[in-house]
């Protein structure tokens, strides 16, 4: 046995022993010298540097601009802090306090999000010359936990089956009909025309589902439809229905001699005043054609529904055209750039193209001024396109566009981190049960899903599940704030040589052997793995080779999730070697009660006299980490360079 190996790893532990006895009456200072008391335990980072010195009095304060205040003045973020996603890399030349800590920790770190809103929080950059403290307040808004998990497409399969049918997905490109591949709601049922083409469907803030078609059958021709179908549902099996008929319902005016009525949809319109002084409503927009010289060519017109979704409440209003036909706009706003991003096709030169406004409408008599210039063609690919549909991924800020490649067989899909620039992700082949033609993409939660397959049979599909984080808390106002991401369990399966897989965290293994580790989920976006002996890998299955002592130690697996949500687990696999004995000298744990928590909110590291480091040491040598737990717990350990 290696003696001198074997005293190195009992000084450590010794070393590690006496450092513990006396951590918690140590004095630790920061970079700067000054001292720093336990509340940086509770709040990761505010230290008491900012209390003023006793010594202090009305003489001692500086007259003048301190150049301490200046700096912060004239300090610049180059990152944004409005609907964020990701954490903050904050400058490290002042401190930072945030006024909910639950939500946005004080090194910028995202700890808790609002389900299904924005978290509004105040960062405030501090920093002081000897008696004076100077502050200046961020504000930062905190994009909140959307609770999906699918994507439901809703479409119209072919112009000889005008009726509505369900796809759904995991991911939003890759769809599975619904129904066995039968229609969901059949349009002789709830259609004047008997056809039920480009369904648009969205998910209102009153908690119901809106749907609206195109009442047509294209065989009587391409400008035989005289209005539309609007549905409601509370579950998207059962809705109810209406038709709006336009020589009926707008008699007397040019409305009445339409000859299209075409690819309705809607948009919750925030901003709209209601008679009760309210604020909020479904806004319908389409594409019209008239047989009487006052609309030439396909132009986009809106209106407002009424409050039960049967009706608009006035007669269309003239919305958008580029200076030819203009169809199938399809609307959706981005928090980023507090922007409407209109798509439409370019029916005359074709593509797709887009405009953007800050508000939908505008003042009586300069309808239409509202938008932007057009911009270039979108779509990735030089076939004939029409179909526009946006969607963003769950939890991600990410935007999808796709649209019908109808000459072609596929669907194409493209991504965008801002909705201006696009790059290529796939085509989807449209075969068999699964030929969408115009449609949406809307996404659902797991019990939506589950409810829908009980509804619509589906074979040979697996649901995602993504369940919401833990609550970790309430904001001021006693909103639930959860975890920032939803964590997907690892299962850590393992096999030795041609051994059956085994679960398992703990295994001791004989010289030479070959361990493999498979963990799941098998459609893991990133993994990265650490272990002894310097071992790194990004696959998901890593093969050990030829086993020694060496390699005997910790394996860490961490997997991020499309989310950019991280999870890991430990592996510990011993080589039975008796020359060389395995001692734990790299995860000695103190402070019971944390095995089993994935990953730390928040670490410090110390030099081993209780200096605390201004981050992850760089150089060689021995040094300890605290780790800090959500669950309050912390854990002290010796790490090695």
């Amino acid at each position: 046995m290696n003696r001198f190996w074997v005293w190195k790893n009992i000084s450590l532990c010794f070393l590690f022993m006496i450092f513990f006895a006396s951590f918690a009456s140590a004095k630790i200072v920061d970079d700067n010298g000054y001292a720093i008391d336990d509340s940086i335990y509770e709040e990761y980072g505010i230290k008491s540097i900012l209390e003023i010195p006793e010594s202090c009095d009305e003489n001692s304060i500086a007259t003048g601009i301190s150049t301490k205040s200046q700096f912060l003045q004239n300090l610049t973020l180059d990152f944004k802090l409005h609907n964020l996603y990701n954490d903050l890399n904050l400058p490290k030349e002042v401190y930072w306090k945030s006024s909910d800590p639950n939500i946005l920790r004080n090194d910028g770190k995202i700890i808790g999000r609002l389900v299904n809103e924005p978290a509004k929080v105040t960062l405030t950059a501090l920093t002081r010359d000897r008696c004076q403290i100077f502050t200046r307040d961020f504000e930062v808004t905190v994009h909140g936990f959307e609770p999906y998990s699918n994507y439901l497409f809703v479409y119209f399969p072919a112009n000889n089956n005008e009726n509505i049918y369900y796809a759904i997905s995991n991911d939003g490109y890759n769809f599975t009909p619904m129904n066995n591949g039968n229609r969901v709601i059949a349009a002789d049922s709830v259609s004047l025309k008997k056809g039920l083409r480009d369904p648009h469907i969205l998910r209102a803030p009153d908690g119901y589902f809106y749907m609206v078609n195109t009442d047509m059958k294209s065989a009587e021709g391409w400008s035989s439809n005289r209005g539309m179908v609007l549905m409601k549902s509370k579950d998207l099996i059962h809705w109810t229905h209406s038709t709006i008929h336009f020589p009926d319902r707008f008699k007397g005016t040019f409305f009445a001699n339409v000859t299209r009525v075409w690819a309705p949809e809607t948009i919750w319109d925030q901003n709209y005043e209601n008679k009760d002084g309210s604020k909020g409503r479904l806004m319908i927009y389409f594409s019209i054609l008239t047989n009487d010289n006052v609309v030439t060519y396909d132009k986009v017109f809106y209106a407002y529904a009424n409050d039960d979704f049967t009706d608009v409440l006035d007669e269309p209003t003239y919305f958008y055209d580029r200076g030819s036909a203009t169809i199938d706009m399809d609307i959706v706003y981005n928090p980023n750039d507090s922007l409407y991003h209109a798509f439409y096709k370019n029916e005359g030169q074709g593509g797709i193209c887009k405009v953007t406004t800050k508000n939908l409408t505008t003042v009586k008599g300069k309808e239409g001024s509202q938008w932007s210039t057009s911009s270039r063609t979108l779509q990735q690919t030089t076939e004939a396109v029409e179909g526009a549909g946006v969607f963003k991924l769950i939890n991600q800020d990410s935007w999808i566009l796709m649209y019908d490649c109808y000459n072609n067989g596929h669907y194409q899909f493209a991504s965008s981190a801002d909705l201006n620039t696009f790059k290529f992700v796939q085509n989807t082949e449209t075969k068999g049960a699964f030929t969408p033609r115009h449609g949406t993409v809307m996404p659902i939660t797991a019990n939506e899903t589950a409810a829908l397959m009980k509804a619509f049979p589906t074979a040979n599909f697996e649901p995602k599940v993504i369940a919401i984080p833990d609550s970790i808390g309430k904001t001021s106002n006693g909103k639930t704030i959860v975890g920032a991401c939803a964590t997907e369990k690892i299962i850590p399966y393992v096999k030795v040589g041609d051994h059956e897989w085994i679960e398992t965290v703990d295994l001791k293994v004989e010289i030479n052997a070959t361990v493999t580790i498979g963990p799941h989920p098998w459609d893991g976006k990133i993994w990265n793995w650490s272990g002894p002996d310097h071992f790194i890998s990004q696959n998901r299955e890593i093969k050990l080779t030829n086993m020694q002592w060496q390699n005997s130690g910790i394996y860490t697996v961490t997997y991020t999730n499309e989310t950019g949500c991280e999870s890991s687990v430990k592996i510990k696999i011993v080589v039975d070697d008796p020359e060389h004995p395995y001692i734990e000298t790299e995860a000695l744990k103190y402070a019971s009660g944390v095995v089993g928590e994935a990953q730390p909110i928040y670490v410090l590291y110390f030099s081993v006299n209780g200096h605390l480091l201004s981050g992850k040491p760089k150089q060689k040598g021995i040094y300890l980490r605290k780790e800090f737990f959500r669950n309050k717990k912390s854990t002290i350990s010796i790490i090695r360079n």
